[in-house]
């Protein structure tokens, strides 16, 4: 039997938030069915002159991927979604997906105290 390890995401956008977030979870939901989602919040952007708020979302899930394989994933969703390398040079963000914590490793302990992802992760009912 394969091992599931516990992760957390935060996923984010600045640009058409509700579509681009709800595209991404439609495609989590199917991939990841136990998928435990935070509700979406609205926050100014941190450490970026652009104002466009954010809409931002938390979520919790389980898998057999590896890290690696999970990262190369949600960036594959992030490119269905608009993103691109010029996009993210002038402030556009159509959608970001991070991997935070993958099992017991922590692994964007900066991004853990920024108060985007605080409020997001407050809001998730772990199932």
């Amino acid at each position: 039997m394969k091992t599931a390890y516990r992760c957390v995401i935060c996923l984010g956008s600045n640009l058409e938030g509700e579509y681009h977030l709800s595209a991404a979870r439609k495609i989590l939901d199917n991939t990841f069915p136990c998928i435990s989602w935070g509700q979406i919040i609205e926050t100014p952007p941190e450490g970026t002159n652009d104002p466009s708020p954010y809409l931002n979302q938390a979520a919790v899930m389980k898998t057999d991927m590896s890290a690696e394989d999970l990262n190369s994933f949600f960036k594959e969703i992030e490119k269905k979604c608009g993103r691109t390398p010029d996009g993210k040079l002038r402030g556009i963000i159509p959608l970001d997906i991070d991997l935070l914590v993958y099992d017991t490793i922590l692994l964007k302990p900066a991004d853990m105290e920024k108060n985007y992802v605080r409020q997001a992760l407050a809001s998730i009912r772990e199932s």
